[in-house]
């Protein structure tokens, strides 16, 4: 699915800018691509780092991991493909991902709607991204997640490895999907 592989290169972009080179080097988004540090603004680099602050703190529900997954699969199978591009802030992402026909009634099966479908899945990521930083790595200006949402991640290891899964077999899918732009 194209939509996963652009949120796995926002993700690596956003590890970019978060950790620097060493960080860069010890975190590969999810389908193994290497990220590509995207151009630009310093508006957007200001709104990127209020983004990835705001997605780091945002709280994540004790079930997110399965849902997210089974959500996943539910867009996959549909063939929905939600917009999205590096340099777009988390809310041009929950607009724009709110406007894509037949997405609703999934994400609220699901139980979420388009804002808590992108936080999540940005907070999860980059929670993830940060928690593969080795000791040391990291730098003075590494930015820190929620507590709670490290221990959600750390406490279920089965279904965030469930979660990574479905995000590599989903940017491994044919691009056939429907897409919006």
């Amino acid at each position: 699915m194209i939509f996963i592989r652009k949120v796995s290169t926002v993700l690596g972009a956003v590890a970019l800018l978060a950790g620097g080179a060493a960080h860069a080097q010890s975190v590969t988004p999810v389908g193994g691509a290497t990220p590509h540090a995207p151009s630009l603004t310093p508006e957007q680099v200001v709104t990127m780092q209020h983004d990835m602050d705001t997605a780091l703190h945002y709280k994540l529900a004790p079930d997110v991991l399965p849902r997210l997954s089974a959500t996943l699969r539910a867009i996959q199978a549909a063939k929905i493909q939600p917009p999205g591009h590096a340099g777009m802030s988390l809310d041009q992402q929950i607009a724009l991902v709110g406007q894509v026909p037949g997405l609703e009634a999934i994400l609220k099966a699901h139980g979420l709607d388009a804002r808590s479908f992108v936080m999540s899945l940005t907070c999860v990521g980059l929670t993830g991204s940060l928690l593969n930083v080795p000791p040391g790595q990291g730098g003075a200006q590494m930015p820190v997640p929620d507590a709670a949402n490290v221990a959600i991640l750390k406490n279920n290891p089965q279904a965030l490895q469930e979660l990574v899964g479905v995000l590599r077999q989903s940017v491994g899918a044919d691009s056939s999907s429907t897409q919006v732009h």
